[in-house]
């Protein structure tokens, strides 16, 4: 609230000197263009769980090189672009699984978390997704453990290091785009540091193609 001192007025009567404060004036409340415009809104994020594929995966393991196909689901949410900001936050969710001869069930899990990069706000897209992923890797048949005998269990592997996963989505949701892994991801079992086994390809196909 504005509080507004009136000036003094002096006026002479009867030989005297009278010191007069007038009420300060009400200001008028602006209408039309002038009115004061209701606060924006934050425009939604953007959100879609859509189904994936990996044609060609590679994967070291008990130092052997495996090749498998995987398909699932994954999960985003990125923040709306605005004139002022077009790099915005991106979380999402990846679950897939792969049959393989020898290993058999290949299960893989993982949360995201990085920038979407928009063109601009009236045209967003293409954006540039910049990705680094955490997770599981669970593998159903193992092989033989640190004693040679045959794991009876599925060997389950925690990343080592972060997944780094970029690529260019076209639209929203997300249809045929492909995000490319940058670099090797170690897996490591349980608390253990060492390196079990290592995905080196990971070529992640979004929405439908």
């Amino acid at each position: 609230m504005n509080i507004r001192f009136a000036s003094t007025a002096v006026a002479a009567a009867a030989g005297a000197v009278l010191l007069t404060v007038a009420p300060a004036a009400t200001a008028a409340a602006p209408t039309g263009s002038a009115a004061t415009a209701p606060a924006a809104r934050a425009a939604a994020p953007l959100q879609a769980e859509f189904p994936v594929t990996v044609k060609g995966a590679e994967m070291t393991y008990q130092g052997r090189t495996y090749t498998f196909d995987l398909t699932g689901k994954a999960s985003i949410t990125v923040d709306a672009p605005t004139p002022g900001k077009l790099t915005t936050q991106a979380t999402g969710t990846l679950s897939v699984t792969a049959e393989n001869t020898e290993l058999g069930k290949i299960v893989m899990q993982s949360t995201a978390i990085g920038t979407a990069s928009f063109n601009s706000a009236l045209k967003p897209f293409p954006a540039k997704l910049d990705l680094s992923a955490n997770g599981a890797l669970s593998i159903e048949n193992a092989g033989t453990t640190a004693e040679g005998t045959q794991a009876s269990e599925p060997m389950v592997l925690q990343t080592q290091t972060p997944a780094h996963l970029m690529g260019n989505l076209n639209q929203f949701p997300p249809s045929g785009d492909v995000l490319a892994l940058q670099n090797p991801v170690d897996l490591a079992a349980g608390d253990s540091s060492d390196t079990v086994a290592s995905v080196t390809k990971f070529p992640l196909t979004v929405g439908t193609m």
